[in-house]
C-alpha cells in the first residue's frame, strides 16, 4: 500500500505546475516566441502611436487617431503600418528571451513564486527583467521608430545611416529615459499582472482566459501611468529627423515630401547639433509648445498597444511554457 501511495503522490506532483522545473533555455525559447506573437499583432497600433507622439498626425483623440490611420493607408497602403517590423523582429527575440528567463529566475530567488500576493517582490522581478530587455531592445526601437515614420530605404540603410551620421551612441540616446519609463512600467505591470492572475485564477493552473484578462488589466494600468515618459523617449529617438541647422557634429539629412519620405545623407555635408541633449530639454519644449497636456499625447493609442500586447505576450509565454513543460 505504501508503494502505491508514493506513486500516487508522485503523479500528483507531476500534475502540478512547477515553473522552476523548466530550464533556463526553455524559458528563453518561450519568451522569444511570446515576443514575436506580441509585437507582430500590435505593430500597426504602435506605428500610429509613434506618428501621434511625433505630432505627424495631430491626433489627440481616438477619432483623430482613426483619421491618422486612414490617411496613412490611403496614401501608402495597408502594409505601411508594418514598416519597421523587421527591426522589431531582430530585437524582440533576444530581448524577450532575456526578459522572461530572468523574470522566472528572479521569482524563484526572491520567493515571489510562492502562494499568496507578493506585489513588491513581483515588482522587483519586473524591474530586473525590464532592464535586461531594454539593454537589448533600445537600439532596435530607435531604428523601428524612424522607419515607422517613413525614413530610410530599409533596415540596413537605417542602421548604416544612423551610425555614419550620428555615431553608435545615437542608438542609445533614449536609454536613460527608456529605463525611467520602462522600469516603473515593468514594476506596475508585473505587480498588477501577478496579483490579477492570482485573484482571477487562484488555482495557478494554466488558464488562457484568466491570463488574457490579467494581462489586459496590467497593460492598461501601466501604459496610462508611464505615457509622459514615453512621449519624452519618442522625442529623443526621432529628433534628428527634423534637425536644427546649426553647426555641430552631426551631418544633416535631406527629407523628401511626405508622400516620398525617404531620408538620405546630405551630399554637402552640412553639420548640425542635436535638437535635444537631455530629457529636461524635451520636457521644457513640450510644456512650451503644448502645455502639460502634451505629455499625454498618444495615451489612448499607447493603452491600445499595451493592453493587448501584455495580454498576448504573457498568455503566449504561459502557453509555450506549458507546452515545453509537457513535451
Amino acid at each position: 500500500m505504501s508503494n502505491i501511495e508514493e506513486e500516487d503522490d508522485d503523479d500528483l506532483e507531476w500534475e502540478e505546475w512547477k515553473p522552476n522545473r523548466i530550464s533556463f533555455v526553455y524559458h528563453m525559447m518561450a519568451g522569444s516566441m511570446a515576443g514575436l506573437a506580441e509585437h507582430v499583432s500590435i505593430f500597426p497600433i504602435d506605428t500610429l502611436k509613434t506618428h501621434i507622439q511625433c505630432e505627424r498626425c495631430g491626433a489627440v483623440s481616438p477619432f483623430q487617431t482613426w483619421n491618422c490611420a486612414t490617411k496613412i493607408i490611403k496614401r501608402e497602403g495597408i502594409f505601411r503600418l508594418w514598416r519597421g517590423v523587421s527591426a522589431m523582429f531582430a530585437g524582440c527575440v533576444p530581448a524577450h528571451a532575456a526578459y522572461f528567463s530572468i523574470f522566472e529566475n528572479m521569482k524563484i530567488f526572491l520567493g515571489a513564486d510562492k502562494e499568496g500576493h507578493h506585489p513588491l517582490k513581483a515588482a522587483f522581478c519586473g524591474a530586473a527583467a525590464t532592464f535586461s530587455h531594454d539593454l537589448c531592445m533600445t537600439p532596435f526601437d530607435t531604428v523601428k521608430q524612424r522607419m515607422q515614420l517613413g525614413y530610410y530605404k530599409n533596415l540596413t540603410d537605417c542602421v548604416k545611416s544612423i551610425r555614419a551620421t550620428e555615431g553608435f551612441k545615437a542608438f542609445y540616446y533614449s536609454f536613460p529615459t527608456t529605463l525611467m519609463m520602462n522600469l516603473p512600467f515593468g514594476c506596475v505591470m508585473v505587480a498588477v499582472n501577478e496579483s490579477a492572475r492570482k485573484i482571477i485564477n487562484p488555482t495557478g493552473k494554466y488558464n488562457f482566459m484568466a491570463s488574457m484578462v490579467a494581462g489586459t488589466i496590467a497593460g492598461t494600468v501601466a501604459a496610462a501611468v508611464t505615457t509622459p515618459l514615453d512621449v519624452i523617449k519618442t522625442k529623443l529617438q526621432t529628433q534628428n529627423l527634423e534637425p536644427c541647422p546649426r553647426v555641430g557634429s552631426i551631418k544633416i539629412f535631406t527629407v523628401n515630401t511626405i508622400n516620398s519620405p525617404i531620408v538620405t545623407p546630405n551630399v554637402h555635408g552640412m553639420e548640425v547639433s542635436l535638437s535635444y541633449k537631455s530629457s529636461s530639454q524635451v520636457v521644457a519644449q513640450i510644456i512650451k509648445e503644448s502645455g502639460y497636456s502634451g505629455f499625454f499625447r498618444g495615451m489612448g493609442a499607447r493603452m491600445l498597444v499595451h493592453a493587448p500586447s501584455v495580454a498576448i505576450s504573457w498568455t503566449a509565454y504561459e502557453t509555450f511554457k506549458t507546452f515545453l513543460f509537457n513535451i
